[in-house]
């Protein structure tokens, strides 16, 4: 989680030493160890067992390690694990959307209302259960609900800082209301390690309660067999083998556990790799890249930067330089299993006067700012070399920027210009078909600047077929998506793949063909609605409307608000002759997504079919109110 300050010095890990003398009273050095395969449960035969587990023989480690951020990610929404207000709240306003959210809570429950007014009268409401909270509370808290088993950020999220409600990072500019997907690349940086049920983005078979003792040491059930069957190892004299101890690591794979979740970008997957591919004692770039944005005016202060940004500093530099001696990793400072709120100014002073100081290494001996300021910051150089400020990312709060130098007064936000490019975080020298697929997903996901598809082409020709159609698909070049479908092999393609050939058909009325491709996508993911629904569409397009009832109503009683899937699944049983049915799933789709035209003009042909003139023009006019050039639903509102 972003903000997960911990606290310096001691590591209570299995070692059970100072850091600063890690390696030479840990027993064995395993710091030079260039096989990344030392300890045993980097095997991905090796499961995890969860934090009751380990609490059973570390319970001094989780009853301290449950109160820090980490520990405290994520939960069931519980008015102990809620920051937020949730009583006499002023609704939050989208002027975008001209839509309302209003948190409250009833009968010990949380729950989160959309609605929309005209003349002080309500035209839209919808409201969802929270079901868990994300987030420690430090900075923010976000919200999660869920429709049947699959899983979606709501739209509002609680600042603890400011103490105030508002959208959620990203929405601001792109409001996808309650349809925001939870996938695992985000579950597995804010809670512990999660399992998503294969063939679904976001449907889960396990959630844990929250970032636990796995993450950073590892799956523990090769540990927890050895110590039960009473293969107990003395780790003063050697490492034991079955549990990862980051402080036995070398600095490069130390920082690797932090910085999985501590580095904020674009994820990019390894060829074959999944996010939970990764365990701390691995190289982090062996699994994925981390791709960042670079503009005219530089590098931007994001909130979970804090990996970069301390690699920046001079401190981290320097003293990484010689990888035999001690080096300045986030463990220096932070110690994951007690809360930075429990730990005094002293002791964070202490770890930076291990080198600066008259006993330490430094050059720099003193601090030479003056007395009075020193007095005002009460001697906290974290205060003067690690302000804290504003983020570019996030809203309504603010960070100690881990980029360590000498007190520059007032951080600045910085103008950034332009963007120009994208640079890999944890890769300095980057492939071009992984740099190009950066590209690709940085424009589809973030930012649809056009300079980021001229930079994919450039790479174009060092890519793969999947990566051409993906440019292709961004680029809206269907005849060429179509043109290179007969060189692609059916069998080895990814389901998105098949599914963005199956939409360039479909974009250039070649539907008998879309079926296919996209037949292809839905049985790769079958879990996916999105495919799904889209599979539908095209049997809708072909006049198959039994086919596209029978894959639609499969798809809708896993998600019963799916938007496409409402959309289609009316449009399919009005055609297949069921009237009744098809009102039901486009009334229930406008009541849960009111800004749809399509389902409003469906709708209004619908009424006009039964004789119903009245409702057809109700609908009509919510067509122009979304679209006010809609021509059809002027032409027939006209005949009306």
């Amino acid at each position: 989680m972003v903000g997960r300050k911990l606290i310096p010095l001691v590591w209570l890990g299995l070692c059970g030493f100072t850091i600063t003398l890690a390696f030479s009273t840990c027993g064995e050095d395993v710091s030079q160890h260039k096989d990344t395969t030392f300890f045993l449960n980097l095997q991905d035969t090796v499961d995890y067992v969860g934090i009751e587990t380990c609490k059973q023989c570390h319970a001094d480690h989780y009853h301290t390690f449950i109160e820090t951020g980490m520990g405290s990610s994520f939960g069931l929404a519980t008015a102990t694990k809620s920051k937020a207000v949730w009583t006499n709240v002023k609704a939050v306003y989208d002027p975008k959307k001209d839509l309302y959210y209003l948190p409250y809570s009833k009968n010990g429950k949380f729950f989160i209302k959309e609605y929309r007014l005209k003349n002080g009268d309500t035209t839209h409401s919808r409201t969802e259960q929270i079901t868990h909270i994300v987030g420690s509370g430090h900075h923010t808290n976000s919200h999660f609900w869920q429709d049947g088993e699959y899983w979606y950020q709501a739209p509002l999220t609680f600042y603890t800082q400011s103490g105030k409600w508002d959208l959620p990072p990203g929405y601001e500019t792109t409001n996808t209301g309650f349809s925001r997907k939870i996938d695992v690349e985000c579950m597995s940086c804010h809670n512990g390690m999660p399992k998503v049920e294969d063939g679904s983005i976001n449907k889960f078979t396990r959630m844990p309660a929250g970032i636990d003792c796995e993450r950073c040491h590892g799956p523990g059930e090769l540990h927890v067999a050895e110590k039960r069957m009473g293969k107990i190892v003395d780790v003063a004299k050697t490492a034991d083998r079955t549990i990862v101890n980051p402080a036995r690591l070398p600095w490069k794979l130390q920082v690797d556990i932090c910085q999985r979740c501590h580095l904020q970008g674009n994820n990019v997957l390894k060829p074959g790799k999944k996010f939970t591919d990764f365990r701390p004692g691995m190289h982090l770039d062996s699994v994925f890249e981390i791709y960042m944005p670079m503009h005219e005016g530089g590098k931007a202060f994001y909130m979970a930067g804090h990996a970069e940004r301390l690699q920046m500093s001079q401190c981290f530099q320097v003293s990484n330089k010689v990888s035999n001696k001690l080096n300045l990793t986030c463990i220096t400072c932070h110690n994951p299993h007690v809360s930075v709120r429990k730990t005094n100014t002293d002791l964070f002073n202490k770890a930076c006067n291990n080198c600066h100081s008259s006993g330490g290494n430094a050059s720099n001996k003193h601090c030479k700012a003056p007395k009075a300021e020193l007095l005002k910051l009460k001697n906290n150089c974290v205060g003067c070399h690690m302000p804290k400020s504003g983020t570019a990312d996030i809203p309504h709060v603010t960070v100690h920027d881990h980029y360590i130098r000498k007190p520059m007064g007032t951080p600045k936000p910085l103008a950034l210009g332009n963007p120009v490019g994208l640079y890999a975080v944890n890769q300095p020298a980057p492939k071009p078909g992984m740099q190009l697929q950066a590209y690709l997903t940085w424009f589809e996901k973030f930012d649809a600047n056009p300079v980021y598809l001229k930079n994919a082409r450039t790479l174009l020709d060092k890519g793969t077929q999947e990566q051409e159609i993906h440019y292709y698909y961004a680029h809206g070049q269907w005849e060429k998506m179509v043109a290179m479908s007969d060189k692609i092999n059916k069998e080895d393609i990814s389901a998105w793949t098949a599914y963005r050939i199956g939409k360039a058909f479909d974009k250039t009325d070649k539907s008998e063909n879309a079926v296919e491709w996209l037949r292809i996508a839905a049985e790769k993911m079958p879990l996916q609605a999105d495919f799904a629904a889209e599979l539908g569409n095209v049997f809708i397009r072909t006049k198959r409307y039994t086919e596209a009832v029978e894959v639609l109503s499969k798809t809708l009683k896993q998600q019963g608000k799916h938007e496409l899937t409402l959309l289609n699944l009316g449009v399919a049983e009005w055609l297949n002759g069921n009237s009744g049915k098809a009102l039901g799933h486009l009334k229930k789709m406008v009541s849960l997504y009111p800004d749809n035209e399509n389902a409003r003009l469906y709708l209004a042909e619908i009424y006009l079919s039964l004789g119903d003139n009245s409702q057809a023009r109700t609908q009509l006019k919510e067509a122009l109110r979304i679209q006010p050039n809609n021509r059809k639903a002027k032409e027939i509102l006209e005949r009306l």
